[in-house]
C-alpha cells in the first residue's frame, strides 16, 4: 500500500499551500496592528514621534530612534502595546547633553543655515518654519541635531532670534543657553528699527549678550530740518538713536510750545567728523529763522529762509561764518525781514557819529560805514545798521553818502532817510549856512530821493565881524550878532546913545561871537556918540576905532572911555581919534532952528535933584557945542525949567543952577561964552501938564534962545 514515490509530491504541495496560508495570515495581522501602534506612539509622544521609527513584525512592535527623555521607553512601550501586540521592543539612541546648549543661524545670501541642537522634532519643525518665514524667498538649510538640556522657552527664544536674523544681510543669531547674540546689516530703516526694538523685548528670560545690528547705508547721507511758523519737522538720517533723541530734545527746548515732529531714520554712511555737532549747530541756526530750512548732505551744509528781525539777520550771517570743523558751506540763502517805513539815520555830536536804521544788504551797509569813516575821520563812528528788505527804489547807498557829506558840514546834527524822504537838522560849522546845505543836498540827490526838510542853523561866522559907521547924521550897524535878542539890544542901545543920529539896522544873526561881544560893543556907544564921525570895526575879539572928535577935551575923554569899555574876550586893538575940521559959521537966523532941531532929538538930562549933567547927555551937548561954535555972532540965552514936583523956590534955584551948568560945559569945550547968559524959571513956564509923568518930563528941560 505504501508507495512513497507516489505521495511525496503531494506532501510537498500541501506544505507549500500551508506556508502560503501562514504568510497571508501574518501580513494581515501586521497591517492591522501597525497603524494602531504608530497612532498610539504619536499620541504618547507628539513632539518627538517624527524622529521615531515604529515597525511591526507579526505581533511584535519595534520602536527605534533618539531617546528624548529617561521615561520615554516605558511610556512608549505602554503606549505601543495595543490589542493584538505580543511584544514591544524599544531600541533608543542616547542623545548628548551639551553645555552650554547651543543654537546658531547664519544667513548666507539667499540661504539660512541652521546649526546646533534642538530638543524635539516639533521644535525643529517650528524653527524651520520660522526661518522660512523670516527669509522669504530662499532656502533653509537644516544642519540641526537633537540634544538634551535645552533651556526653558528655548523654542520661543530661538524663534525670536531667527525672525530678526533672517531679515538682516549677513545676519547671524546664536544662543548659548539663554545668552542671546545677533549680528547683521538691516536692508532698511524700518527693519533696523524693528530689530533694535525687538532686542528690548526678548522672550523667555533670554539675556542679551552680543548685538551688532548695523543700520542700512545711506548715500548721500542727508539730514534736514524745516521750520514753518509753529511747526518744526526733522527728516533724513542720523547715525544713531542717541543723536536722534538729542535733536528731539534740542528742538523741543528751542521751540517751546511748537509742534516738533521728526521723520529721522538711522543709517550708516555719516560723514567723518562730529555729526552730532553738525546737526546741533544746524538746529541752533534754524532757530534764528522765522521760516526756513537747514540741510546737511554728507559734509555739506545749506541754510535758507527768512529771519524775523535785522538783528537776527546779522546773527544768522555770523553763524554761517562759524561752521563746526569738518562741515563745508554749500549755500546760504538767508532773507532779511521786510520793514516799512524804511529808515536810516545818522546822529553826529560830541561823542562821534552813530548810524542806525536799515540797509538792504551788507555791501550797502559797508559802503555807508566806509563813507562815514572817511567823512568823519578821527571821530568815533558807531554802526547800528540792520539789514532788511523794503528799501525804496534807487541807489540808497549813494543817497546816504550824499547825506553824510552834508552832515559833515555841521558841528552837530541829525540826518535821516525815511523811505525816499530826506531830512537834515543841526548847526553848521563855521561859515556854513542852512541855505547852502539845502541847495547842495537837493542837487546831489537822484530820484526817487527828495529833500523833505532841512532845519540847519547857520554855523558860526569866522571871522566874526561887526561894523558901526557914523556919518552925516546916520549911524549904520552891520555885520553879525549872536541872535535876535542881541540885535534888538544893540539897536536900542545905539538909538539911546546916538540921539542926534538916525540908526539903521543892517545886522544878521550868526553864532561864533566872542565872549561879552554885545556888552563890549554897547559900552563903546556913549563915547562914539560924542564923535562927529566914527567907524568901529570888530573882527572876532579885536576892535578898531577911528573917528573925529568935536573938540580936544572930548577926544581925550573918548579915548579913555573906549579903553575902559572893552571886556570879556574883546579887546581894543587900535583907537585913532582926531579932531574934525571947524564947520563954517551959521547966519544968526539959522541958529535957533539948529538948536531946536538938536533938542527935538533928545533932552539934556541931569542927575535927579541935581545940576550934575548925566553921562547920556554928553553926546547931545557936544553936538550943541558945534552949533554954538558956528553961531559966533548970536546972543544966546540958556534957560532952565522944572516940573512942579517939590518946593517952588527949590525948583527955581535948581533950574538956574542947571542952566549955569550947561553954560559951563560949553565953555569947557573952548567956546566963548561971553555972549551967552543963563536964566532959571523953575516951574513957572510949563509946556505940558504936570498931571502926568510924560508932561512933567517935558517940563524938565533946557532951552536955547537966540536973540
Amino acid at each position: 500500500m505504501h508507495q512513497p514515490s507516489k505521495w511525496w509530491p503531494g506532501l510537498i504541495a500541501i506544505a507549500v499551500l500551508w506556508l502560503v496560508a501562514i504568510a497571508f495570515k501574518t501580513a494581515g495581522v501586521e497591517d492591522e496592528i501597525a497603524p494602531r501602534a504608530r497612532a498610539a506612539v504619536a499620541s504618547a509622544a507628539p513632539d518627538t514621534v517624527a524622529a521615531l521609527k515604529v515597525s511591526v513584525a507579526g505581533r511584535d512592535v519595534r520602536i527605534e530612534g533618539p531617546e528624548f527623555s529617561p521615561e520615554q521607553a516605558d511610556r512608549l512601550d505602554d503606549a505601543a502595546a495595543v490589542n493584538g501586540v505580543r511584544l514591544v521592543v524599544g531600541n533608543y539612541d542616547k542623545l548628548p547633553t551639551p553645555k552650554p546648549y547651543a543654537f546658531r543661524a547664519a544667513r548666507d545670501g539667499n540661504q539660512l543655515v541652521l546649526e546646533g541642537g534642538v530638543p524635539t522634532p516639533a521644535v525643529r519643525e517650528a524653527l524651520i518654519k520660522t526661518a522660512r518665514a523670516a527669509l522669504g524667498s530662499g532656502a533653509v538649510v537644516d544642519h540641526l541635531g537633537y540634544a538634551l538640556g535645552a533651556p526653558a522657552d528655548f523654542a520661543a527664544i530661538a524663534s525670536h532670534g531667527l525672525t530678526q536674523a533672517g531679515k538682516l544681510n549677513g545676519g547671524t543669531f546664536a544662543l548659548a543657553d539663554k545668552a542671546y547674540s545677533i549680528a547683521g546689516a538691516a536692508t532698511s530703516s524700518d527693519i533696523y528699527e524693528a530689530a533694535v526694538a525687538a532686542m528690548r523685548q526678548l522672550p523667555g528670560g533670554a539675556v542679551l549678550d552680543k548685538v551688532s545690528i548695523l543700520p542700512p547705508e545711506a548715500k548721500p547721507f542727508i539730514w534736514s530740518a524745516v521750520r514753518e511758523g509753529q511747526s518744526v519737522v526733522m527728516s533724513g538720517v542720523v547715525p544713531n538713536d542717541a543723536i536722534r533723541r538729542a535733536l528731539e530734545a534740542a528742538a523741543a527746548k528751542a521751540w517751546p510750545g511748537a509742534s516738533v515732529m521728526h521723520h529721522m531714520q538711522i543709517a550708516r554712511g555719516a560723514p567723518s567728523g562730529d555729526f552730532s555737532a553738525y546737526t546741533t549747530y544746524a538746529l541752533a541756526e534754524l532757530s534764528r529763522l522765522s521760516t526756513g530750512r537747514v540741510v546737511i548732505s554728507d559734509a555739506n551744509y545749506t541754510i535758507a529762509g527768512e529771519v524775523p528781525s535785522p538783528a537776527a539777520y546779522d546773527e544768522a550771517m555770523a553763524g554761517v561764518a562759524k561752521l563746526p570743523s569738518g562741515l563745508t558751506l554749500a549755500k546760504a540763502d538767508i532773507v532779511p525781514p521786510e520793514i516799512k517805513p524804511y529808515r536810516l539815520s545818522a546822529e553826529f555830536g560830541p561823542t562821534g557819529l552813530t548810524l542806525t536804521g536799515l540797509a538792504p544788504s551788507t555791501s550797502v551797509r559797508d559802503a555807508i560805514t566806509a563813507a562815514a569813516n572817511g567823512q568823519f575821520a578821527g571821530r568815533t563812528v558807531t554802526t547800528k545798521i540792520g539789514i532788511a528788505r523794503g528799501a525804496p527804489e534807487g541807489d540808497i547807498a549813494k543817497a546816504s553818502v550824499s547825506l553824510l557829506t552834508e552832515l559833515g558840514k555841521l558841528a552837530q546834527g541829525r540826518a535821516e532817510i525815511n523811505d525816499a524822504q530826506i531830512s537834515l537838522s543841526g548847526v553848521g560849522l563855521a561859515n556854513v549856512t542852512g541855505a547852502a546845505v539845502r541847495q547842495s543836498l537837493a542837487g546831489a540827490l537822484a530820484a526817487p530821493f527828495a529833500v523833505a526838510a532841512v532845519d540847519v542853523r547857520d554855523g558860526p561866522v569866522s571871522p566874526y565881524a561887526f561894523e558901526l559907521q557914523k556919518q552925516d547924521g546916520r549911524v549904520r550897524l552891520s555885520g553879525y550878532v549872536p541872535d535876535d535878542a542881541a540885535r534888538r539890544d544893540l539897536v536900542e542901545a545905539a538909538s539911546a546913545a546916538f540921539v542926534t543920529d538916525t540908526v539903521e539896522d543892517g545886522l544878521k544873526t550868526a553864532d561864533g561871537a566872542p565872549k561879552a561881544f554885545v556888552t563890549s560893543l554897547k559900552a563903546t556907544f556913549p563915547a562914539l556918540a560924542r564923535l562927529w564921525s566914527t567907524k568901529l570895526a570888530a573882527k572876532d575879539a579885536d576892535i578898531t576905532i577911528e573917528g573925529e572928535a568935536i573938540y580936544d577935551k572930548s577926544a581925550e575923554q573918548g579915548r579913555k572911555e573906549l579903553t575902559d569899555a572893552a571886556g570879556g574876550d574883546v579887546k581894543l586893538a587900535d583907537v585913532r581919534i582926531g579932531l574934525k575940521p571947524e564947520s563954517p559959521p551959521l547966519p544968526t537966523e539959522a541958529c535957533q532952528p539948529a538948536f531946536n532941531g538938536l533938542l527935538a532929538k533928545g533932552r539934556i538930562r541931569f542927575d535927579t535933584g541935581s545940576a550934575e549933567l548925566s553921562r547920556e547927555s554928553l553926546a547931545l551937548l557936544d553936538h550943541i557945542v558945534v552949533v554954538a561954535q558956528r553961531c559966533k555972532d548970536a546972543e544966546i540965552v540958556i534957560e532952565g525949567h522944572t516940573d512942579n514936583v517939590g518946593d517952588e523956590e527949590d525948583n527955581m534955584d535948581l533950574s538956574k543952577r542947571r542952566a549955569v551948568a550947561v553954560v559951563g560945559y560949553i565953555g569947557e569945550a573952548g567956546i566963548d561964552t561971553s555972549r551967552m547968559t543963563s536964566a532959571g524959571y523953575g516951574q513957572t513956564r510949563p509946556i505940558a501938564s504936570n498931571d502926568t509923568a510924560e508932561g512933567r518930563a517935558q517940563n524938565r528941560r533946557i532951552e536955547f534962545v537966540v536973540k
